[in-house]
């Protein structure tokens, strides 16, 4: 019975942040839920179905190797607080340090957002589309792979979310994003 209540607090703390004004009450109560929800932004998975094919690693958008072709219905956790589902369309094609694009996703449910994308030559993070630091719907400096042959699935590490992790042991939050803030909006 203690677990269950101990549990119910930390949901209600959780399901309440965003209607918290931070200050230094508020930063105590929500350090713990907000470390939780650090570590959980430090990956990303996208399962998709549908006709698509392809391959590819990347240590960072502009270090790449492989593409896909297709149109996949997508599961997605993503970069930024992306949760839902949206239809992936397009190719993509890099070797190291150049690539080729052209992708969009639209018809999202949920907090994953809309976004249509082309891009030759060498990737930089100089983009506000989709790149944006705090609320971009890709990461430029993500670590990882995908693989697609009618189902696929996508795996990325975010660095700069592992430092937003870690640095929020010591109340540092370079990613802006702790709950109980003020900029949250009402």
């Amino acid at each position: 019975m203690k677990k269950l209540a101990a549990l119910m607090v930390v949901a209600t703390m959780v399901l309440s942040a965003p209607m918290v004004k931070a200050g230094a009450g508020e930063t105590i109560l929500l350090y713990i839920p907000n470390r939780l929800v650090d570590m959980v932004d430090m990956f990303s998975l996208t399962l998709g179905f549908g006709p698509a094919i392809g391959a590819e690693v990347q240590v960072t958008e502009s270090c790449a190797l492989g593409g896909e072709v297709g149109c996949t219905a997508q599961i997605v956790k993503g970069i930024n607080r992306q949760y839902g589902f949206a239809v992936d369309n397009g190719w993509d094609a890099s070797f190291l340090m150049v690539s080729a694009e052209t992708r969009e996703r639209q018809d999202s449910i949920g907090s994953v957002k809309d976004y249509y994308f082309h891009s030759t030559g060498v990737p930089t993070p100089n983009r506000k589309e989709p790149y944006d630091f705090h609320s971009g719907q890709l990461d430029f400096w993500a670590i990882g792979a995908k693989a697609a042959a009618l189902v696929e699935v996508k795996v990325d590490i975010h660095p700069v979310e592992i430092a937003d992790f870690i640095l929020g042991w010591l109340f540092i939050d370079i990613k802006d994003d702790d709950f109980g803030r003020d900029k949250i909006d009402m």
